[in-house]
């Protein structure tokens, strides 16, 4: 629009930095009279500047994060208002002084004994395979004798929390017509439609950051502005690498699934960094100044130096290959980076400080996590791990949550010190059998293997028939992860999945269901237990303990527990009819193959809605799943099987994943 000449420039002042600026103008539309005077305020249109534009962007992340808090308070809410939960799953803790365990004793259908004997030729295999071991002697002695309360309250409960806790439903469950779009897998990215399209829109807002009247073309290429939106990001990927943080807190999500965010921001960091770096060597050779400026930049190439290191040993064939390297060049890198940036430029060191304190405070809450253990070692050759006892921690986890272990002893190798690896925890917390936390560590690589073989030859020079065990001293981290929001005593019916080791997870989630149903907590009616494992045999271990579980649910008269146990492995014709004519304890079924789950579980669903004579009655099924990601693929697919209208039917359905590595 063509200004009018007669207009004249009163004043001007700016209404906020990204608005447009306002100038106050007079104008004379009447020139026969002078007098009369008209004002107006004109809207002078100007870029903002790439800090302005670089901060708002950080707000809008921030305040999308914000969202999504806000929208996870009343499920956050309602998982805490839960008394087996309030106290569990923050900090591992030892029994209290003088506590004792329950003294009545269990009756059941059937008995671990009996059972077992007729187990023996069974389960046994052939040629250079395990056998019914030692170890399963012990834990058949030790179940054998098991106690639990005679009334449904442990020691020192309060009989007035004793009641069902109702849940609320995921906003994946409530809008899941929409939902089952989303969290279909995109084969060529490697993630689900939802999560690809979340990456798309974040990176398609840095890139408008980066670049919006910022190319050759329009304005002249101005990098400074990619220098700052790397900065902006410099505390929301420290944010999410860290083990602790509100964000998973609130969301219900472990550190291993924000890890992914976390990689993804590191990418978008990486365009933006190039972008500054490539891009003032552009205007400098275009200036003629490349060889005059570039060389006085050391601390900018400091910083350039220390996150293109992140970047190459974050590349996933170095991760899953050398993780050590990985992790060692992360905290190379992360020097290099604050160092740099925090002399590079003015205000950059705001940056640094902020990552730095994030980090700072993450090791704070990390170190009060962090106990020097004495555990004891057992070798478990069915299924070839290593079962890691801390007799003395007896609370404080969740069913599903992980701990971190480094070797504190010099068996392990001095380097082993600063090598931590995550276990799933296999028991309960307050357990009748008065074990402590339990892991299980499968003997799959370099530490695992060492490991195996340190518990193996303590077994094999053992001349006695009592299975013995490998002291040594450990540094124990956790807990962490877990099934977030979802407590799985809350839902009438549960169905859990598990893959060869990760049948720990499926045992220590039934174990906590039956435990809060002893408690009156519990709202589950219908729990269904697969197991898919290669060998039978590797029942030998676990057939006691699982016997255990089955009569304490007998004897509360109104939970009902099916276990399938498949295995994938062809065995003689010999071996499959004594497996056909044992006498395995009531509802264990060992079945050759591999489940059908979508059958398994629209047969499921009508079980569960069987339970109640309403839909109001029902609290929704849920669907867990600990094993290989092929099994997690297995599982997802066959969850989308479900119809909506058999979910509504039963109160929804909510799956909660546990997948080999992250």
């Amino acid at each position: 629009m063509e200004q009018d000449p007669q207009a004249t420039l009163i004043n001007s002042h700016s209404i906020t930095p990204i608005l447009p600026t306002f100038s106050l103008i007079e104008t004379n539309p009447n020139e026969q009279d002078p007098t009369r005077v008209e004002r107006a305020y004109v809207p002078v249109i100007s870029n903002p500047s790439n800090e302005v534009i670089a901060g708002y962007m950080q707000a809008g992340i921030w305040g999308v994060v914000l969202c999504l808090i806000v929208a996870s308070l009343p499920r956050a809410f309602m998982r805490w208002r839960h008394p087996s939960i309030r106290s569990h799953g923050m900090m591992l803790k030892a029994s209290k002084p003088g506590t004792k365990p329950p003294s009545t004793s269990l009756p059941g259908p059937s008995s671990p004994q009996s059972s077992n004997a007729s187990l023996q030729p069974a389960l046994q295999t052939q040629g250079n395979q395990a056998s019914l071991t030692n170890s399963a002697q012990k834990e058949k002695a030790d179940n054998a004798n098991v106690q639990v309360q005679e009334l449904p309250f442990a020691a020192g409960e309060d009989p007035m929390m004793a009641t069902t806790h109702s849940r609320i439903a995921s906003w994946g469950s409530i809008f899941y017509p929409v939902y089952q779009y989303l969290e279909k897998p995109v084969w060529w990215a490697g993630y689900s439609l939802g999560l690809s399209l979340a990456f798309a829109i974040y990176s398609g807002i840095i890139s408008f950051g980066i670049f919006y009247h910022n190319l050759p073309a329009s304005t002249g290429f101005g990098p400074r502005r990619a220098g700052w939106v790397f900065m902006g990001q410099v505390p929301f990927v420290m944010f999410l690498s860290t083990k602790n943080n509100v964000l998973g807190f609130v969301l219900g999500m472990g550190y291993e699934k924000l890890n992914v965010w976390h990689r993804w921001v590191g990418k978008t960091m990486f365009v933006a960094l190039m972008a500054h770096v490539i891009g003032y060597l552009v205007l400098f050779n275009m200036k003629k100044e490349l060889t005059s400026e570039v060389p006085t930049l050391y601390d900018g190439w400091i910083a350039f130096a220390g996150f293109l290191l992140l970047s190459l040993f974050s590349l996933p064939a170095v991760r899953t290959s050398a993780y050590r390297i990985f992790w060692h060049a992360h905290w190379v890198g992360y020097i290099l980076l604050f160092v740099g940036v925090s002399f590079h430029a003015e205000h950059t060191w705001h940056y640094a400080v902020a990552g730095v304190g994030i980090i700072a405070t993450d090791h704070v809450f990390r170190f009060f996590k962090t106990e020097l253990v004495t555990v004891n070692l057992t070798a478990v050759p069915e299924l070839r791990c290593t079962r890691i006892e801390v007799p003395h921690l007896t609370r404080g986890w969740r069913a599903g949550q992980h701990v971190r272990l480094r070797a504190a002893s010099t068996q392990m190798g001095v380097a082993s010190l600063f090598e931590a690896h995550p276990f799933t925890i296999s028991s309960v917390g307050k357990n009748p059998r008065g074990e402590g936390l339990v892991l299980y560590a499968k003997a799959c690589g370099d530490w695992t293997n060492r490991l195996y073989e340190i518990a193996s030859s303590a077994t094999s020079t053992s001349g006695t028939e009592k299975m013995e065990s490998t002291v040594m001293r450990m540094i124990m981290e956790g807990p962490y992860g877990g099934p977030g929001h979802d407590v799985l005593s809350t839902f009438s019916s549960a169905f859990l999945v598990a893959g060869g080791s990760g049948v720990t997870w499926g045992l220590s989630m039934v174990e906590e269901i039956i435990r809060d149903a002893e408690l009156q907590r519990a709202s589950t009616k219908l729990i269904h237990l697969v197991w898919v494992v290669q060998d039978p045999s590797s029942l030998a271990h676990f057939v006691d303990l699982l016997t255990t579980l089955l009569n304490r649910a007998s004897r509360l008269g109104s939970l009902n527990i099916t276990i399938s146990i498949f295995y994938t492995r062809a065995i003689s014709n010999a071996r499959a009819e004594n497996l056909q004519t044992s006498q395995l304890p009531v509802n264990i079924r060992l079945i050759p193959g591999r489940p059908r789950l979508e059958a398994m579980f629209n047969e499921f669903v009508d079980q569960t809605k069987g339970l109640a004579s309403s839909k109001s009655d029902l609290s929704g099924l849920v669907i867990g799943m600990c094993g290989p990601t092929g099994l997690r693929d297995s599982v997802e697919k066959a969850g989308r099987s479900i119809p909506s209208k058999k979910r509504d039917s039963i109160g929804g359905v909510e799956v909660v994943i546990e997948a080999f590595g992250w």
